[in-house]
């Protein structure tokens, strides 16, 4: 950007100004030469804040063809204006659109690289209280930096997918998380904190394992490495480990469904350590405590950003929390993964589309249910796949392969989780989308000895109890914190889309207070 930050005010024939900008050792007038005031005619009908109530615009110069929002900027709720050029605000102030850069809804994002763009706009933005977002480009502006603007209007694309699916979380689970974490409550007290995890493994290698497609090729391998490598399973991997005579170390559960259980149900008690959201399903956490098969047994808790857990984290002191951002529980996995210190982590079924046209690896609760109860002479479980497959994607490529919206997001959250750190980390047996940070490899990951340290002495040091000790939050003090009728009030309104599902909020917490939950 250091070679398009030069630019120079000068005068039209009409007496209005323009700008011309320096590229390359030319002089780009990224407004008209002769009267620059029409752009403000040409835009006039693209705003539509009765629609829209929050505007992006791509593009911003000497903001002619944003003058026409001086009539109707009350009718917008935040308006961001993104520029390449730095200090492009103060140059905007003393000319015709002066009035942008002395409202409060205006906020202009100029000079800064795309992802910093989108930092400022993730953490700007609330879905839940828009109508809608329109973004406006500047044509001029556009043509002169493509490169540029089009890397924004990705960044910007991610920013609301990633919006809109969490937003779409909340509208939908959001009650049920809530219920989860009251009912969880009453078994903090058995977990301890993740957070005593986090370092005890440096020296060591990690094996993730997610139940996309290209697990299948992976367990050979893992099988092979399981006695150094520590392994670290999602929980819709465990049956497809457990029924290849892989152990996972750690299992991690995150969702709040109850069909979550169908991973775990055929675990055999006490052969995987368990790692839980406070929010995950109940029925999880009853597996947990009976799968630690003893009571000094461990099983470990993460606290998340639902209100209601960040209330908890008061109340209850570090718990620590392996929540990602990634919006899946894979992500939730690699998280924990870094934090816990691995010098190397390995990735395997992280596959982020339909390789093979199949959908999960064998052996999954998903392709289980599939295969024992839905499948008949008729009605393969390929014909089902490949059904699936078509309909869900909508037709979607990336590379060949065909993926989903979601899948999309998901694999550009993990590659900005793996970019923030400094573990070495690979994927295993790549037939999937690439992953950016994570290249692909086989076998040749695992050269000699996988660690310098013993992860059995790491675990058998941890249940000894030379490391973290039992949570002692207790449910009775969440009891007495939610008598604040202010407090239930606010976190009513932050865990659920809607009046209706507040009042069932409202009863839960009631319920919960007399003990009924």
């Amino acid at each position: 950007m250091k070679e398009i930050k030069v630019y120079r005010i000068t005068q039209t024939r009409s007496g209005h100004p323009t700008l011309l900008v320096s590229r390359e050792g030319k002089e780009i007038p990224l407004h008209s030469s002769v009267d620059p005031l029409r752009e403000a005619e040409s835009m006039r009908d693209r705003f539509d804040p009765g629609r829209y109530d929050t505007l992006v615009v791509l593009g911003t110069g000497l903001a002619y063809h944003l003058l026409p929002l001086e009539s109707m900027l009350d009718a917008y709720t935040s308006v961001f204006l993104i520029d390449i050029l730095d200090g492009i605000r103060e140059t905007v102030a003393e000319g015709a659109a002066a009035f942008l850069s002395r409202n409060h809804r205006v906020r202009f994002l100029t000079g800064l690289a795309p992802e910093e763009v989108a930092a400022e706009l993730s953490s700007a933005l609330d879905l839940g209280s828009t109508r809608g977002i329109s973004v406006l480009e500047h044509p001029a502006s556009m043509r002169i930096f493509p490169e540029y603007y089009l890397a924004v209007k990705k960044q910007i694309e991610s920013v609301i997918n990633k919006k809109a699916g969490n937003e779409a979380t909340r509208k939908a689970f959001g009650v049920k998380y809530f219920r989860n974490i009251l009912s969880n409550c009453a078994m903090a007290g058995e977990f301890m904190p993740v957070a005593g995890l986090f370092g005890r493994f440096k020296g060591c290698t990690a094996i993730i394992a997610t139940s996309g497609p290209s697990l299948d090729r992976c367990l050979g391998i893992i099988r092979e490495q399981q006695t150094g490598c520590c392994i670290i399973a999602a929980d819709s991997a465990l049956p497809v480990l457990e029924r290849s005579g892989i152990r996972p170390d750690f299992t991690v559960s995150i969702d709040p469904q109850p069909y979550i259980y169908e991973h775990l149900m055929l675990s055999e008690p006490g052969r995987t350590v368990p790692v839980l959201s406070i929010s995950a399903s109940s029925r999880a956490f009853e597996w947990a405590c009976r799968n630690a098969g003893k009571k000094d047994g461990m099983r470990f808790l993460s606290l998340n950003s639902h209100p209601l857990s960040q209330v908890i984290a008061s109340l209850g002191g570090d718990f620590g929390s392996i929540e990602s951002g990634t919006g899946n529980v894979a992500g939730d996995a690699v998280r924990m993964a870094i934090l816990m210190g691995f010098d190397r982590i390995a990735l395997a079924g992280f596959d982020f589309s339909f390789p093979r046209y199949a959908i999960y690896a064998r052996g999954t609760a998903y392709q289980r249910r599939y295969g024992v109860y839905f499948q008949d002479r008729f009605s393969t479980v390929e014909t089902r796949n490949a059904a699936y497959i078509f309909a869900s994607s909508g037709g979607l490529k990336q590379q060949g392969l065909y993926t989903r919206k979601s899948f999309v997001q998901y694999r550009e959250s993990l590659e900005t989780l793996i970019g923030c750190g400094k573990t070495d980390i690979v994927s295993m047996m790549g037939e999937g989308l690439p992953i950016s940070g994570a290249p692909a490899a086989g076998g040749e990951i695992f050269p000699g000895a996988p660690g310098t340290k013993n992860k059995t002495d790491i675990l058998r040091s941890i249940s000894a109890g030379r490391g973290p000790t039992r949570i002692a939050f207790k449910a009775a003090d969440l009891k007495a914190a939610l008598n604040n009728k202010t407090l239930v009030k606010e976190l009513a309104a932050a865990s659920a889309g809607g009046v209706l599902n507040e009042k069932k909020i409202e009863m839960m917490i009631k319920a919960f207070r007399r003990g009924d939950s």
